[in-house]
C-alpha cells in the first residue's frame, strides 16, 4: 500500500467545532489510514468505524488484513457527517438522509478486476489463435 502516495486534494483547511484545525499538516497521500483520517476529522478511530456501519456512503478500501484506507471522497463524506452532527447538532439518523454520495463511482479494485478480466480474454483468444 506504500505505492499509494500521490498528490491529494484533502488539504481543505477545515476546522472542527473547537476552532482548531482538522488538519495539521498537508496531506500528500491518495489514501489515508484510519488513524490519519480520524486525526484530520477530529474524532477517534472507533467513531469512524461506527460511522462506516451507520452510513452506507462511507466505503473505505480494505486490504487483506482489513486495514481501512480512506480516499478523498470518503473524507468529504466524513467531514460532512462531522459538520452536521457536531457543528449543527443534527441527529445521526437525520445526517444519513442529508449526506450525499456519488455511488456510481468505480472502486479501484473493481476497475482492476475488470481490466484483468479483459486481459484474460485477450490472452485466451491469442492462445486459441496459436493452437
Amino acid at each position: 500500500m506504500e505505492s499509494m502516495n500521490q498528490s491529494n486534494p484533502l488539504n481543505t483547511g477545515a476546522s472542527n467545532a473547537e476552532g482548531t484545525s482538522m488538519q495539521s499538516t498537508p496531506q500528500t497521500k491518495t489514501y489515508l489510514k484510519i488513524g490519519e483520517a480520524a486525526e484530520i476529522i477530529g474524532v477517534p478511530a472507533s467513531t469512524l468505524r461506527f460511522w462506516e456501519k451507520q452510513f452506507p456512503q462511507i466505503k473505505p478500501m480494505k486490504n487483506k488484513k482489513g486495514d481501512r484506507f480512506y480516499n478523498a471522497k470518503d473524507m468529504e463524506v466524513l467531514k460532512e457527517i462531522y459538520y452536521l452532527s457536531h457543528s449543527k447538532g443534527v441527529r445521526l439518523s437525520q445526517v444519513s438522509k442529508k449526506v450525499k454520495r456519488d455511488d456510481t463511482r468505480i472502486t479501484p479494485q473493481a476497475e482492476l478486476i475488470s481490466q484483468l478480466r479483459n486481459f484474460k480474454e485477450k490472452l485466451l483468444k491469442l492462445k486459441e489463435q496459436l493452437e
